[in-house]
C-alpha cells in the first residue's frame, strides 16, 4: 500500500465582511500558489470549493484537479458571495458532512482549510452540534485549519475557532495582510499524517460514539452465482482457519472481494478505524462492519462486561454472597436441619409474595434470577403498612370487633380469638336479660355479629368489602 495517500481538499470561504482586506485577485493568487505547492507534494490531490451565496444558499463545486477551474470560479461568483454574517458553524458542518460521505466510500486524508474574517454570533447549541461531528470525523482522518483574517488583535470566538482546530490536529492562524496570507497558505501544503494512538496503529473511539460509525459502515453480503467464490484474505475457498465449509463467503458491496467470517474477523482486529469490528476493505477502501460480538470470541477475547452501576453492584454482591447450600453437605444435625427447614420456609414465603405481587400489579417479580427493583419497592411498602396497621391494631384493638382476614399479614388466629370474645359476650347478657329470650332480638343479635365478623378490607387496596360482595368495588380484587 502506497504511503502517499488519495487527499481531498475543501477550501471554505467564510469572506463576509464588506471591507475584507483580502482582495478577490490576492485571493485567487495565494489559492493557486498553495495548489500549485500542494500538488507536487502529492499528485493524488484533489479539491473543491464552498462558500454561501447572496441568498444564504450553500455552494460547493465539483472534486477537481485542475487549478484553473477553481481559480476562475473564485473570479465569476467573488460578488455573489453572502456579505453579511459569519456562518461559520453551519459551512463547516457541511463540509464535514460531505467529508464524512466520503471518508466511508474510501481511505484517504480529508482535509478542511477555513478563511474567515467575521467572529460567528451563532448560540451555543450550534457550537455543540460541531463539536461533536468534528470529535466523529476526526479519526477518518479530517484535518481542520483555519485562518482568521483581520487586523483585529482578539475575536470572541477564538476559543472555540481553537478548540476546533486542535482537537482535529489542524492549526489556527491570524493573519492581518494579504501576504501574511499567502505565506500562511504555503506553509499548509504539506502532506499531513495523523499519530497513532494505539498500539496496532489508529485512532481510539470513545464507546459513546460507536454507534455512529456502525451507522456509517456497511454490512458484508451474500455472493451471487457469478461471484468469485475464493477469500481475498486466505486465498481458499475453504476457511484456512477453521476449515468448517459451513464458514460461508460473504463480499464487499463496493468490489466484490470475498471474505470468510473467521478471516475478516482476524482481519479486523488488527487493522481497523477504532473499533474491533469495523475496519476498511483491504481492496476498495469502504468501511465494513461485521458482528461484533464474533470477533471478540474468534480472537480470544469476550467483550468487556458493563460497568455496573451502585445499586446494580449491590445486587450483584448480593448474589454473589457465600451460601451453605453451595457448600457440599456434611453430616445432618438436629440444628441444622431445623435450620434449612427455616429457610425453605422463608423461600416459601417470598414465592408466595412473588406470586401475588404478580397478580396484583402484572409485572415480573424476578429478571435473570434476581428481584425486580419493581418488586422490591412493593415488598418495602408492604411492610411499612403492616408494621403501620400492627401500631393501629394495638391502640384500638378493644374497640374493634374484628380483625380484617387478608390484610397484609393478618394472623387468622386472631381473628377466631377475638370472634368467639365478642360471639359469647351477646349471648350472656342475653340470657340475663330473659331466660326465655324473644326469637327475634335473638336473631338480630346473631345477624349483627355474623355480619361483622364476615366484613373484610381488600388485600391490595385497604378498601372495606360487604360480606355479600365478591369483589372489591374500588380496585376490582377478588375478595378472600
Amino acid at each position: 500500500m502506497s504511503q502517499i495517500k488519495n487527499e481531498t481538499i475543501v477550501f471554505y470561504l467564510d469572506i463576509a465582511s464588506k471591507k475584507t482586506i483580502l482582495s478577490r485577485k490576492e485571493m485567487t493568487k495565494s489559492i493557486s500558489s498553495f495548489l500549485t505547492e500542494k500538488l507536487i507534494k502529492n499528485p493524488k490531490t484533489t479539491f473543491s470549493i464552498f462558500y454561501y451565496k447572496e441568498d444564504n444558499t450553500p455552494f460547493l463545486s465539483e472534486e477537481m484537479q485542475e487549478i484553473k477551474d477553481l481559480a476562475d470560479i473564485i473570479q465569476n461568483d467573488w460578488k455573489n458571495r453572502q456579505v453579511a454574517e459569519s456562518n461559520f458553524e453551519n459551512g463547516l458542518f457541511y463540509c464535514l458532512s460531505f467529508l464524512a460521505g466520503k471518508a466511508v466510500e474510501a481511505e484517504g486524508t480529508y482535509r478542511v482549510i477555513c478563511i474567515t474574517d467575521l467572529p460567528s454570533t451563532k448560540s451555543a447549541e450550534y457550537a455543540e452540534a460541531l463539536m461533536d461531528l468534528v470529535e466523529r470525523v476526526r479519526v477518518f482522518p479530517t484535518f481542520i485549519d483555519i485562518i482568521r483574517v483581520g487586523k483585529e488583535d482578539m475575536y470572541p470566538d477564538d476559543v472555540k475557532l481553537r478548540i476546533v482546530s486542535t482537537l482535529t490536529s489542524g492549526g489556527l492562524f491570524y493573519v492581518s495582510a494579504p501576504k501574511d496570507f499567502k505565506i500562511t497558505l504555503l506553509g499548509l501544503a504539506k502532506n499531513k499524517i495523523l499519530p497513532d494512538l494505539r498500539e496496532e496503529g489508529g485512532q481510539a473511539i470513545d464507546e459513546d460514539k460507536k454507534k455512529y460509525y456502525e451507522n456509517l459502515a456497511k454490512d458484508l453480503v451474500e455472493l451471487e452465482e457469478s461471484d468469485l467464490k475464493i477469500c481475498m484474505l486466505c486465498s481458499k475457498e475453504v476457511c484456512d482457519f477453521c476449515n468448517d465449509p459451513t464458514d460461508a463467503l460473504k463480499k464487499c458491496p463496493k468490489c466484490n472481494k470475498a471474505f470468510h467470517e473467521c478471516c475478516s474477523a482476524l482481519f479486523s482486529w488488527k487493522f481497523n478505524i477504532g473499533l474491533k469490528h469495523i475496519f476498511r476493505c483491504p481492496e476498495c477502501g469502504a468501511i465494513l462492519k461485521i458482528d461484533e460480538t464474533l470477533v471478540h470470541e474468534i480472537n480470544g477475547e469476550p467483550l468487556e462486561e458493563k460497568i455496573l452501576t451502585q445499586e446494580e453492584l449491590e445486587e450483584e454482591v448480593q448474589e454473589e454472597t457465600w451460601s451453605p447450600e453451595e457448600m457440599e453437605e456434611p453430616e445432618k444435625e438436629p440444628e441444622k436441619e431445623k435450620e434449612k427447614e427455616k429457610e425453605k420456609e422463608t423461600e416459601v414465603e417470598k414465592n408466595e409474595l412473588a406470586l401475588e405481587f404478580e397478580r396484583v400489579t402484572g409485572k415480573k417479580a424476578h429478571s435473570k434470577g434476581k428481584e425486580t427493583k419493581n418488586f422490591k419497592k412493593w415488598k418495602k411498602e408492604r411492610e411499612e403498612l403492616n408494621k403501620e396497621m400492627d401500631q393501629i391494631e394495638e391502640t384500638q384493638g378493644k374497640k374493634m370487633a374484628y380483625r380484617p382476614r387478608g390484610f397484609f399479614g393478618a394472623s387468622t388466629k386472631a381473628v377466631k380469638s377475638k370472634k368467639s370474645e365478642k360471639v359469647e359476650t351477646p349471648k350472656k347478657v342475653e340470657e340475663k336479660k330473659s331466660s326465655a329470650g324473644s326469637a327475634l332480638s335473638r336473631r338480630r343479635a346473631q345477624k349483627r355479629t355474623e355480619g361483622a365478623t364476615r366484613n373484610t378490607l381488600c388485600s391490595v387496596c385497604g378498601n372495606r368489602i360487604r360480606p355479600k360482595e365478591k369483589f372489591c368495588s374500588k380496585c376490582g380484587s377478588p375478595a378472600n
